[in-house]
């Protein structure tokens, strides 16, 4: 029993350390967030390009972008065709957060909570605009050097599935084409 307790005492302990540096590096780099959406001084090119940094620095891209089409269409793919989607892909994830982030001027973003489950950070946060504020649940994985988001749930609507479901429209509709995808998607 004592070492049992113990055992248990040295997985909490770790658990919380772990918990604290990934709230470290959230507040961190929410902070630079806001930075990024309060500039009214830079021009939007420069801006656009600080929320790209922001993107490829902070979003597991690859691994999002791949998710989402599936790896029955990673398979059958071509090198080129995959490279060519995970730019035309990157490119849409910038422009959806820099869209979302200049139709309303946050004032801050509070985590609230950090729980793991199955290695996934779910860390959870308020943004609060205004008057008014929105639950944010943000997943994140360690990838050994840094932290990276592969989902974020904003009132309870996951960004994953819904670019899922989209996708996997696009694709049924066009028999599986990724060069439609690219199309579809590069046109936003």
């Amino acid at each position: 029993m004592k070492n049992l307790l113990i055992l248990f005492s040295i997985i909490f302990s770790f658990s919380t350390l772990e918990a604290s540096e990934v709230s470290e590096w959230f507040e961190k780099e929410s902070n630079q967030f806001l930075e990024i959406m309060n500039n009214n001084e830079g021009t939007e090119s420069e801006n656009y390009e600080k929320y790209k940094y922001f993107v490829n620095k902070n979003f597991a891209v690859k691994s999002i972008a791949f998710g989402l089409i599936g790896e029955n269409i990673v398979e059958k793919s071509s090198k080129n065709q995959l490279s060519n989607y995970l730019k035309v892909f990157t490119d849409y994830l910038i422009k959806t957060i820099y869209k979302l982030s200049n139709s309303n001027s946050s004032s801050s973003i509070v985590l609230k909570d950090v729980d793991i489950k199955n290695d996934i950070y779910i860390i959870k946060s308020e943004i609060s605009y205004k008057k008014s504020s929105a639950n944010i649940y943000w997943k994140v994985i360690d990838t050994g050097s840094s932290y990276k988001i592969i989902d974020v749930i904003v009132e309870n609507t996951s960004y994953f599935v819904t670019k899922k479901s989209e996708f996997n429209k696009i694709l049924r509709k066009n028999r599986g084409s990724l060069e439609a995808l690219i199309i579809e998607i590069g046109k936003i």
